[in-house]
Order: structure tokens, then C-alpha cells, then sequence
């Protein structure tokens, strides 16, 4: 019901390992220019383009502290982050999520929404770690549709380090709005359509961990 990947190319095989394939639903949270740089088309998927945040986009990362600019994500547009978990639990499903890489931005919304459906921390965690095993894959595609000329990539936004994802973690459930549900409404998505989401998951992890 929930997929996340780096952003699919035009000829992809169909990933073997999901149950379902296409997506009904595809929620692109890269900037304009990565979307015109990239582009493709998933037969039979509408394509929501959402643009979250320019930050960490492989172009635009600066410095190596990826868990600044998750919060300054979180901090600086947190109603956009709240409209993305709100776009994935209001549409048809199964909803594939993506932005370059798939685990900065992407990540964010992800950990937003296992979290919402009550994952429990140390889950979601290992969740965004492993795109490590996958990175790189990911960096050679992205070398594929480079601009000649194009700035070698930061080294960090090669990386998917623990530290980093628990600041996000940290951000969204040890808030002033009390958990991630709270987070969430605070910023403007639906508690209704967080009830819904939630009832999905038909087995509530245990939250065997505080953060």
C-alpha cells in the first residue's frame, strides 16, 4: 500500500518484490528542474507532483549535516511536509513516494506516515537505513542523467547516517503538539485521514523504544 523509491526511469523493469505494480498513485516531491531533468511515465499511475524542499535535492545539499537540513525541513515548511502525508492518506492506493535519491525528502514524508500509523521508532529507523545497501545503484543512475558539467555530488547526500533520521524521528514525536498525529495536525493534515491511515495497518507495532 506504501512504496518509496529513487525516481523511476523511463524503461525500469517492474520491481519484482512488490505485490502490486504500477502504483495507483505516485507523489513526486522533487523540484521543478529535477522533474524536467528527469522525467517519466508510469502507465496506469497519476503522478502527483509536490515539490517538498530544494535542500536536499543531489544539486542544491550543502555542507555535511544531513540532520540540519532534515530540521530545517521540518522547521521551514512543515505545513508542506503535513500536505504530502496528506496527499499519500487521501489517495488511491498502493502510493509510491519519491524524490531523487528516495530517502532525504522521501524519507521524511515516509518516517511521517509510518509513524502516523503507529511503527514503532526503532522500525521506521531501520527503514530509512536500509537505502544504504542501494545507494549505490542510485548514484550511478543519477551520474546517467547528469548535465555535462554538472558539480560532483556531496559526499553526504551519499549517506543515510542513524543520527541524521533520529533527529526526525526526535522532531516529529517529542514535539510541543505531543506526537507525530499531533506534528501532523498542527500543520494543517486531516485527523480523520490519519484515522483511516492508521486503520490500515492491521497490526500496530509495539513501541518497544523512546525517542
Amino acid at each position: 500500500m506504501l512504496y518509496r523509491s529513487d525516481v523511476p526511469h523511463d524503461g525500469d523493469a517492474d520491481p519484482a518484490h512488490v505485490p502490486h505494480w504500477p502504483p495507483a498513485t505516485v507523489v513526486d516531491l522533487r523540484t521543478e528542474r529535477e522533474a524536467e531533468r528527469t522525467s517519466y511515465a508510469l502507465r496506469g499511475a497519476e503522478r502527483v507532483p509536490y515539490p517538498l524542499h530544494g535542500a536536499a535535492a543531489p544539486d542544491s545539499v550543502r555542507g555535511s549535516d544531513l540532520g540540519a537540513i532534515y530540521r530545517h525541513i521540518l522547521e521551514s515548511v512543515p505545513e508542506r511536509v503535513a500536505a504530502a502525508v496528506g496527499i499519500v492518506v487521501s489517495s488511491p492506493a498502493p502510493v509510491l513516494v519519491h524524490c531523487t535519491a528516495g530517502k532525504d525528502r522521501t524519507g521524511i514524508v515516509i518516517g511521517a506516515l509510518l509513524l502516523a500509523a503507529g511503527v514503532a521508532p526503532v522500525d521506521v529507523l531501520a527503514d530509512y537505513l536500509r537505502t544504504a545497501d542501494n545507494m549505490d545503484a542510485v548514484v550511478q543512475r543519477v551520474a546517467r542523467r547528469a548535465r555535462p558539467g554538472a558539480r560532483p555530488l556531496n559526499p553526504a547526500w551519499l549517506l543515510t547516517p542513524a543520527e541524521a533520521f533520529t533527529e526526525v524521528i526526535k522532531a516529529l514525536t517529542l514535539s510541543a503538539h505531543g506526537d507525530v498525529r499531533g506534528w501532523l495536525c498542527a500543520h494543517g493534515t486531516r485527523r480523520d485521514r490519519l484515522d483511516e491511515w492508521a486503520q490500515r495497518f492491521v497490526q500496530p507495532a509495539v513501541r518497544a523504544e523512546a525517542w
